[in-house]
């Protein structure tokens, strides 16, 4: 017998109504990486016109991104948990049995491979000097890109209850951004791990365990000298980089990456819903709730529209201004894993590791 109720239990997913489209996604190839088990995020890279992608089995494939023909894979016998980086002429990534291991962009040889103090769950960065990894024990290390070797780690206590997931670390302005478990977000130097910003996101403050989580696992953003980040069961908020001050924090619960559209940053909260946020005030422009519980991927920007996918194999496009449906169309079979987009492409990955590229009209 249960004594307690859960909004989720009674609430089923949205079901979709029919809309006008003005935008349309037009295929232009579709190419089959086959996969098992998702460990952690499997994001699609784009490099110098080639697209690569790793399944959680350890098989990394380079495509051509304007074909979609492969150009070579290689068989790594790697469990995965992260997704490609590719920069520098080096492919990165981590293992579910803890390694960071790099490979030549050309053919996919390895080039070094490194023990971890644990196990990534989102891609490394590369800095050029430094491949950027963080684990699930709340660290994040800097290996020499060349070698492979430890060069220096930053350590932070995580709270004794945590969500299985991290921030995806990235490079910018000269520095690494990423948000931990404990709700703050950091600032370092990527030569040497140093920490020149770290700010609270969320303050810990649930009288239980539970609602003490305040994991950051989505990727912040950065616009107009803004850091902008966000965290469950928390806030999303924007840090001035000139000073280091709080711009402006508003309540928010997430667990995927944010993403800017001209003067909004828009975010997927744990229902489902989508929100734009003014990037420069954090007033609440738009909310569009027509798609919760739909168990949505990070949504992606693209020319004047977000795009979010969602556990039917549905590609939704939003106007990025007012949050109106725009376009949506069903791409595949099982659940949308991951979306990136690149120009006016999207690269949309499903469940069974079905990558496929689309272009908006």
């Amino acid at each position: 017998m249960k004594f307690w109720e859960d909004e989720d239990d009674i609430e089923g997913p949205t079901e979709l109504y029919s809309i006008k489209a003005t935008v349309d996604l037009n295929r232009d190839w579709s190419f089959s990486a086959g996969n098992d088990l998702i460990y952690g995020r499997l994001i699609p890279e784009i490099y110098e016109d080639n697209l690569f992608f790793i399944n959680s089995l350890g098989n990394v494939i380079s495509l051509d991104f304007s074909t979609g023909n492969k150009i070579w894979n290689r068989e790594t016998n790697d469990i995965v948990s992260s997704g490609v980086d590719v920069n520098f002429k080096t492919i990165t990534y981590s293992t579910l049995d803890g390694f960071l291991v790099a490979l030549n962009y050309k053919n996919g040889e390895e080039i070094w491979r490194s023990e971890t103090s644990s196990e990534g769950l989102a891609p490394p960065a590369n800095s050029g000097t430094h491949i950027v990894l963080q684990t699930i024990d709340g660290r994040i290390s800097g290996y020499d890109s060349k070698s492979g070797e430890l060069e220096w780690f930053h350590q932070t206590v995580l709270p004794s209850l945590t969500l299985r997931g991290t921030s995806t670390p990235f490079i910018n302005q000269g520095f690494i951004f990423t948000g931990f478990a404990n709700g703050k977000v950091a600032m370092l130097y990527p030569d040497s791990g140093a920490i020149r910003l770290e700010l609270p996101v969320t303050l810990n403050e649930g009288k239980s365990e539970l609602e003490r989580i305040v994991d950051i696992d989505g990727k912040p953003v950065i616009t107009n000298e803004l850091l902008i980040a966000a965290s469950y069961q928390g806030n999303i908020s924007a840090i001035n980089l000139r000073d280091g001050r709080p711009a402006w924090q508003e309540e928010l619960s997430t667990v995927k990456d944010l993403v800017v559209n001209s003067n909004r940053v828009v975010a997927v909260n744990d229902k489902g819903s989508l929100i734009a946020f003014g990037t420069a005030t954090g007033a609440r422009i738009w909310e569009q709730e027509d798609l919760r519980l739909r168990k949505l991927t990070s949504p992606t920007s693209i020319k004047n529209l977000i795009a979010v996918g969602d556990f039917e194999g549905y590609i939704h496009l939003l106007n990025a201004q007012n949050g109106n449906f725009e376009g949506r169309k069903k791409v595949s079979r099982s659940s949308i894993t991951e979306i990136v987009s690149e120009g006016s492409n999207l690269i949309v990955v499903d469940a069974d590791g079905r990558i496929q590229k689309f272009t908006t009209n």
